[in-house]
């Protein structure tokens, strides 16, 4: 089986960059899109890197628009969060681990652009499966450890650029409210899914002291950069809070 998979990947490669090098990008599609369509968890990414270098940016993104459902594109912000058990709290029984919460009725949407779909851990593989079901992923965090996940949202065919979005600091405010725990949170970014998934795993390296991961596959140089910064800022403020919690 893993022989087959590693053919059919050099045949879509083979006809990926010849469409590509001809300019045809309805070809183009036509191919990703039924490689896609079978493709496993993992597959994709694995497809990017063993494209040749000169055809990779433009397989890119015609992958992350595939995988992203252009035009009603699923969009992540890529979340860093800090949390600690409030002992003050005696009404709570503290788990070993942080349940990342779901809007309730009261809290609505962020904006008129945006529907939350739920969460992705950082280390999700590509692709994730549409229709969307959260209950399929993880949505619980350590206490007391910088972990960085994905909010996922749906936009709409309306919606052309992403930097026109303003995500409210007070919907995240709200959405937190139920959580008994000490929170510090930074989520600033609203990215294709994919992108958001690369700058969760930069977010959360940086801040935990691991190797800080390659540019990836998708995320352009700018949004790398962002990413470093907002984890840089992240880590100072929450030490700052936290005192010794980071090291």
């Amino acid at each position: 089986m893993d022989d087959w998979k590693l053919s059919m990947r050099d045949i879509v490669i083979s006809q990926l960059e010849s469409f590509l090098k001809a300019g045809d990008v309805r070809k183009s599609l036509e191919v990703m899109r039924g490689w896609l369509s079978i493709a496993e968890p993992g597959e994709p990414e694995q497809l990017l890197s063993e494209t040749s270098i000169a055809f990779r940016p433009r397989a890119a993104l015609l992958m992350r628009d595939l995988l992203s459902r252009y035009p009603s594109t699923i969009v992540g912000t890529p979340m860093l969060l800090f949390a600690a058990p409030d002992f003050e709290d005696t009404s709570t029984a503290w788990g070993r681990t942080l349940k990342l919460p779901f809007p309730e009725p009261d809290v609505g949407q962020p904006c008129e652009d945006l529907h939350f779909l739920g969460w992705l851990p950082a280390a999700t593989p590509l692709p994730v499966a549409v229709p969307f079901r959260p209950e399929k992923y993880s949505h619980e965090v350590p206490w007391m450890k910088p972990t960085s996940v994905v909010a996922l949202f749906r936009s709409h065919p309306g919606l052309f650029d992403l930097d026109t979005v303003e995500l409210p600091n007070h919907w995240w405010g709200k959405l937190f409210r139920s959580v008994s725990a000490n929170i510090h949170l930074t989520a600033r970014l609203l990215l294709p899914y994919p992108d958001a998934l690369e700058a969760a795993r930069l977010l959360q390296a940086y801040t935990r002291g691991e190797p800080v991961p390659d540019k990836g596959l998708f995320l352009s140089d700018s949004a790398w950069n962002l990413a470093r910064d907002e984890a840089a800022l992240f880590q100072e403020s929450c030490r700052h809070q936290f005192k010794d919690a980071l090291g």
